[in-house]
């Protein structure tokens, strides 16, 4: 019996242990938003406005946004419970310049609470380039996560994420870290909703494709991250 005992804890403990030797938190399995229908996403119901369209890529069906009044309203906040987060997004943005330079793409917002929201833009310039901007909001602090010297190309799949832990936010392109600070990330109420392709106050409009988001309750590592693997858009995990 005590061999047993003994068998089921050496178990239990390396099912715990990372691969980078260190005990890892218990937590749930991330969700994965395949963007590829206007009914619904991760079995949440979805409201359609404006005129969004599933379309054939290399990545498969994903839908694209028009950069003029489309967007999917999501009816669930994927963040609901978290104390640590990873969102990550593959997109295809288009050019939108001058007309729509600030497109907000996502964004998670209770109405009835807008002090507390995270949303996960893009900037373009008139070179035909993009860089990010993500920015966490609560009762205690705010902060932007931006600089327009980090452009990337419009025109080609990519992969955007945030990470959130002890006050630490961390944005990312393609795997690669760019910015980081300090902000106090403060619970958003399960009845928030998400908005794909503009702010939550319908604004902000998205131009082109998106076709995965994967939210996770921890803090990866970018190694952990999907990634766009060729210019065919194929993605995969590292």
């Amino acid at each position: 019996m005590k061999n047993c005992l003994l068998l089921l804890c050496c178990f239990c403990l390396s099912s715990c242990i990372s691969s980078h030797g260190a005990i890892a938190p218990f937590s749930l399995a991330p969700d994965v938003w395949l963007i590829n229908s206007l009914d619904k996403i991760d079995d949440a119901p979805v409201t359609v406005q404006g005129n969004p369209q599933l379309i054939d890529t290399a990545l498969g069906k994903v839908v694209s946004f028009d950069g003029d009044g489309d967007r999917l309203l999501v009816d669930k906040n994927p963040l609901a419970g978290a104390a640590e987060f990873t969102i990550e997004i593959i997109f295809n943005p288009g050019d939108a310049f001058p007309k729509n330079t600030e497109p907000r793409f996502f964004h998670i917002e209770a109405l009835d609470n807008p002090n507390r929201r995270l949303t996960i833009e893009l900037r373009l310039n008139d070179a035909k380039q993009w860089y990010l901007d993500t920015y966490i909001k609560s009762e205690k602090s705010q902060l932007t996560l931006i600089d327009p010297t980090k452009v990337h190309p419009i025109g080609k799949w990519a992969h955007a994420a945030v990470t959130y832990k002890n006050r630490e936010f961390i944005s990312y392109v393609n795997g690669r870290k760019e910015l980081t600070g300090q902000v106090d990330y403060l619970p958003i109420a399960a009845t928030a909703k998400t908005s794909i392709g503009a702010r939550m106050n319908q604004i902000h409009w998205f131009k082109g494709e998106i076709a995965q988001v994967r939210i996770s309750q921890r803090a990866l590592n970018p190694i952990e991250f999907l990634s766009v693997a060729n210019e065919s858009g194929a993605y995969r995990t590292h």
